[in-house]
């Protein structure tokens, strides 16, 4: 039977070709609906958990300042992502905590057997975030992220401010991917 003729057959029995391509509408819909399917990004904070403080994140590196970078960065995305979800920590329903676990280099390209090219820096972080009441609510452990960046020749303060940009670049990478994680698990 021809596609045509299934309308006909179903218009001779007094089903409305209108009705038809509305329940067919709903079927396709129904399983998006119902399964829990959404678009990313549009996930809310954990359940329950609508004022959230986010602690300084602990650094025990001997890198200086990642801590704050991660923190500063995790603040960011969620002002971006979710307005007035950030309060003081009497105020909040829980506190998102971490670590900074480590931070280590490698080089990627050399020129010779001695020269540094580009290095490639990688940023470990667990986290948790704990109810009011000290109830463990997520927990993410290892979560990592790796950016390169150029080794100025004979210019250790240019290579430091390379360093340090990809570090920054890492810290905002990393809260996005925390971020995620952390609306996906719920």
């Amino acid at each position: 039977m021809r596609p045509g003729n299934c309308l006909r057959v179903f218009g001779s029995v007094g089903i409305d070709t209108k009705l038809i391509w509305m329940i067919i509408t709903i079927a396709c819909l129904v399983p998006f609906a119902s399964c829990g399917y959404r678009f990313a990004g549009s996930e809310g904070p954990p359940q329950g958990v609508e004022r959230l403080f986010i602690k300084l994140i602990d650094n025990n590196t001997t890198e200086p300042d990642v801590g704050n970078l991660i923190t500063n960065q995790l603040k960011n995305e969620f002002i971006q992502k979710y307005q007035g979800v950030l309060v003081d920590r009497e105020r909040a329903d829980a506190v998102l905590s971490g670590v900074v676990v480590g931070v280590r280099t490698e080089t990627v390209a050399r020129r010779g057997a001695l020269t540094s090219l580009e290095r490639r820096v990688y940023m470990t972080i667990d986290l948790t975030l704990k109810s009011s009441g000290s109830e463990r609510i997520w927990f993410a452990k290892g979560i990592t992220a790796s950016d390169t960046y150029a080794v100025a020749s004979g210019d250790k303060e240019d290579t430091e401010r390379n360093k340090r940009d990809a570090l920054q670049d890492l810290a905002r990478r990393l809260a996005e991917i925390s971020f995620n994680r952390l609306s996906d698990d719920f």
